[in-house]
């Protein structure tokens, strides 16, 4: 009986954990963009200040993390974005990461000293909030056809098996 107890509260735990997962990384309703957004709407800019919009990459899935260096959850799940970029490097997955405060100089020095090889980025305009909305961290996933196929906000373990499965699915898109 007391095994059986054991393994239960196991189980338990294990099942909160897997649905608290899949919460955090689901679409949250009152802050979704609908499916099949285009991506034309954001313009992003480089380090050498050259404007990007993010239609220009279509054919590769995008990772956009809107994240900001003063922002407790966004610097705990940078090590995990790090993680998930390694394991995707031989994928046509681009990661961009866009410092909310438009300070390039600071973001990329935080990225420098934390050693994280994660390419960094300023707004280019205001950004939609359908995308963006009030809060960092928040990750927009586009499939390679420039559709939003998923839209993620608050903080996340990027660095788990439920977020490698999806991403692999995204890029048979």
């Amino acid at each position: 009986m007391k095994e059986f107890l054991k393994n239960t509260s196991k189980l338990a735990i294990a099942t909160a954990f897997l649905l608290l997962s899949t919460l955090a990384i689901a679409n949250n309703p009152k802050d979704t963009t609908p499916l099949n957004t285009a991506t034309t709407d954001i313009t992003i800019v480089d380090a050498d200040g050259n404007k990007i919009k993010l239609s220009s990459l279509k054919g590769k899935v995008l990772f956009v993390n809107f994240w900001a260096t003063w922002c407790p959850p966004c610097i705990k799940e940078m090590p995990s974005i790090q993680s998930l970029k390694e394991k995707f490097k031989k994928e046509d997955i681009a990661f961009i990461m866009i410092d909310v405060d438009g300070d390039h100089n600071k973001a990329q020095s935080f990225m420098d000293r934390k050693q994280y090889n994660l390419p960094v980025y300023i707004p280019g305009g205001a950004v939609s909030p359908n995308y963006l909305g009030n809060s960092v961290p928040t990750t927009l996933i586009f499939d390679k056809k420039g559709n939003l196929v998923q839209r993620i906000v608050g903080g996340v373990d990027y660095d788990s098996e439920e977020v490698e499965k999806f991403m692999k699915a995204v890029i048979k898109l």
